[in-house]
């Protein structure tokens, strides 16, 4: 059986060529069908072989650490040996590893610097989810130890195009009734947009001396301490608040359509998130997985005590209800980090939206990150008076598409 990357790959062109047959204005009908049908089983077998690889790879997962061994990887579900070991790396480590960087220094002090795109990868292209890196030790799985952000709530996909179309639901109207025999039938309604999303750069400079970029522990910890981070932070921004005005992307509190929000008012700020939750599952018919929050709300809401001055969600060093009980995300196989949640959903506290409100929604069915490339990166000493000065100026720059298929997923809670 191929790989589960080649699988993955399969199910794309093969919803790319039936996408193609919908739009083909020029083929009767039946004969759409007819090839529908085909690349519909077609579709559905690769999707099962998907299925079942992934079930084994997570029963793997879950008997290792109990086992006592490493991860031993057989070649239909884990990634090749070289995308392996690229997944223990980090951007930083991946860029002095590069042959551009091993260039430019061979140029330091000699004259003008130019390194030419040097494309880095935030993890190998299987389950991609952002761009901050793990630090992988044997028999672990560091990458849960990572700070969720927005970015990890929703599924990521790849485009080689500057713009990303989909076809959106615009109406449904349901008109099934029970009919009497030989009664008319009556005539339900669907009606579809075609939706593009621009791909969209972000993108930061910062400079370094030339004996910094000599030093490549240095500037390998630079790179991903800085110049990462910087990138990341403003992509969580973006992804939330993003106003829609070129060059930014369309953040999803900056989508029409979103479910009517709920101010607090006399309720209590618990009610309220449950209320919009509530809200999301009637308008939407998809469940909310993921809360974002300011901290200055998450810290209101989690310090929350009863008329005996007992911690709602736990004190301290407990987890649950009055720190009964262990926290429902936390791992017991992997011993993994609990992760914070409200309600049953997952809370993701960051600083990318305005305090006193939250956004919560079903990130992972509703709305999808495309991105165009890694994070590239580019040096030259020729910019303003670097040469003179012995500095070197660092570009680092990313690529992505926002894709949201239902707005009416994901809505506010305002007045926290």
């Amino acid at each position: 059986m191929p790989p589960i990357s080649e699988l993955k790959e399969q199910l794309r062109d093969l919803s790319t060529k039936a996408l193609a047959v919908v739009e083909d204005a020029d083929r009767p009908t039946s004969e759409k069908r007819e090839e529908l049908d085909k690349i519909e089983a077609d579709i559905k077998s690769v999707s099962e072989r998907i299925t079942d690889q992934e079930y084994l790879a997570e029963k793997r997962k879950a008997f290792q650490p109990e086992a006592g061994s490493e991860a031993v990887a057989d070649e239909q579900t884990a990634p090749t040996a070289t995308a392996s070991r690229s997944m223990a790396k980090s951007i930083g480590q991946q860029f002095v590893e590069h042959d551009g960087y091993k260039n430019v220094l061979g140029l330091i002090g000699k004259g003008k610097i130019e390194s030419g795109p040097i494309e880095l990868k935030a993890t190998v292209s299987e389950g991609v989810s952002g761009i901050v890196q793990p630090e992988v030790q044997p028999g672990f799985l560091p990458i849960l130890f990572q700070r969720l952000t927005v970015a990890d709530l929703m599924p990521n996909g790849a485009t080689n195009s500057n713009t990303v179309r989909y076809l959106k639901e615009t109406i449904a109207t349901n008109a099934a009734a029970a009919v009497a025999e030989g009664g008319a039938k009556p005539a339900s309604d669907l009606q579809f947009a075609q939706v593009d999303e621009p791909v969209r750069k972000i993108a930061t400079v910062i400079k370094v001396t030339d004996e910094m970029l000599e030093d490549q522990a240095q500037i390998r910890s630079y790179i991903d301490g800085r110049l990462a981070l910087f990138v990341q932070i403003a992509e969580e921004a973006q992804l939330t608040s993003g106003s829609g005005v070129a060059p930014q992307l369309t953040g999803i509190l900056n989508r029409s359509g979103l479910t009517a929000a709920q101010a607090v008012g006399a309720d209590t700020r618990l009610d309220a998130i449950y209320k919009e939750i509530t809200k999301v599952r009637v308008a939407s018919f998809l469940e909310p997985d993921s809360i974002v929050m300011h901290p200055t709300d998450w810290q209101t809401i989690r310090l929350l005590k009863d008329a005996n001055n007992q911690y709602y969600a736990g004190g301290p060093f407990n987890y649950g209800p009055y720190g009964v009980g262990t926290n429902p995300s936390y791992n017991t196989i992997t011993r993994s980090v609990p992760t914070d949640t409200l309600w049953g959903l997952r809370v993701v506290v960051t600083t990318a939206i305005t305090a006193g409100t939250a956004l919560l929604g079903a990130f992972m069915t509703a709305a999808q990150i495309f991105r165009r490339s890694g994070l590239v990166v580019e040096m030259t000493n020729s910019n303003e008076d670097d040469f003179k000065n012995n500095l070197v100026a660092i570009r680092a720059e990313e690529r992505l598409a926002l894709a949201v298929y239902r707005a009416a997923a994901f809505g506010t809670v305002t007045g926290l």
